[in-house]
């Protein structure tokens, strides 16, 4: 790159700091500079490119319709030159990635996520099919299946992923219905929400037997919901349907937002069950190892 490239690259630079930050003397002190020295930059600017970039007003100045166009035009190929950047530091590593989840797993925790593997990778596609089906990732083309529950599958590599806990949950309504908040004995009076496919052996009331059985709660409840998954309890027990069983790995955000509360806090228990990943046995395939490594960093050591 000769000297009058760099300088006009130095300038663009300048002159699309100035026009992100609105001033100047903002963009002089990022720089290290004084503001006349950034001054003088877009003026030399504005000589070569023989257009006006900036409306000069009392202590603020605003973007021309040509210095508009200039700065979305810098924009795209800073956006470009990231991409490229991403491609050459992960050259080699494209493809396609297929994944098998239960179905809470992906709906709640993992689907929110999958950006940012795509964002880190865009050289790696992903497809997500769900189902509660015991799995078989040979001659099915799955690399990764995200499993709840113990197993221990012939040909299998078994990476632990992330415990889980188990908390009565429900939408504020109905906790004030009720008047369940620390009265669990009030559950009688409820409508009861399962996911019945929670794990492979499940019977369909296993999650409320062990939470009731650690607590020494008796339940006997006015009726019972079932689902084959969690997020359609779930979704029952937003809409005022009952109390749900909730996995509170799953649930945080909505607990957080006040969306569902867990009207017993004293009484949240550590699940026997966990998420774990299953891959074949020896398969070191870049793409899989990528994101074994980033799905680890998003569940942050919960394992």
């Amino acid at each position: 790159m000769n000297s009058f490239q760099a300088g006009q690259l130095n300038r663009l630079q300048t002159f699309a700091l100035v026009a992100e930050k609105g001033a100047i003397s903002t963009a002089a002190k990022l720089l290290c500079l004084t503001p006349s020295a950034v001054s003088h930059r877009i003026r030399h600017l504005e000589r070569e490119l023989n257009l006006p970039l900036f409306t000069r007003l009392h202590r603020k100045i605003t973007l021309t319709a040509e210095g508009e166009r200039l700065f979305r035009i810098i924009n795209n190929s800073f956006d470009l030159l990231s991409k490229e950047l991403l491609d050459l530091k992960h050259q080699g590593v494209v493809g396609r990635i297929t994944l098998y989840s239960r179905p809470s797993f992906a709906q709640a925790w993992l689907a929110p996520r999958l950006g940012d593997f795509l964002d880190r990778y865009p050289g790696i596609d992903v497809c997500l099919s769900t189902g509660n089906d015991l799995i078989q990732l040979d001659g099915l083309g799955v690399d990764i299946a995200i499993n709840f529950g113990h197993l221990s599958l012939p040909g299998l590599a078994c990476t632990p992923l992330m415990n889980e806990s188990m908390t009565p949950v429900c939408s504020a309504y109905y906790a004030e219905k009720f008047g369940l908040m620390n009265h669990p004995e009030r559950l009688n009076e409820c409508r009861l929400l399962h996911d019945h496919k929670a794990w492979d052996s499940d019977s369909g009331d296993h999650e409320w037997q062990q939470w009731t059985k650690a607590f020494d709660v008796s339940v006997s409840a006015a009726s019972h919901l079932y689902f084959d998954q969690m997020e359609l309890s779930v979704a029952s027990a937003l809409h005022h349907g009952g109390v749900a069983m909730g996995r509170m790995g799953l649930l945080e955000e909505r607990l957080q937002s006040g969306s569902l509360v867990a009207p017993f806090p004293d009484k949240i228990l550590a699940s026997p069950y966990g998420y774990a990943l299953y891959t074949q046995q020896g398969n070191h395939w870049p793409k899989v190892q990528l994101f074994m490594a980033w799905i680890a960093e998003q569940a942050g050591g919960k394992g």
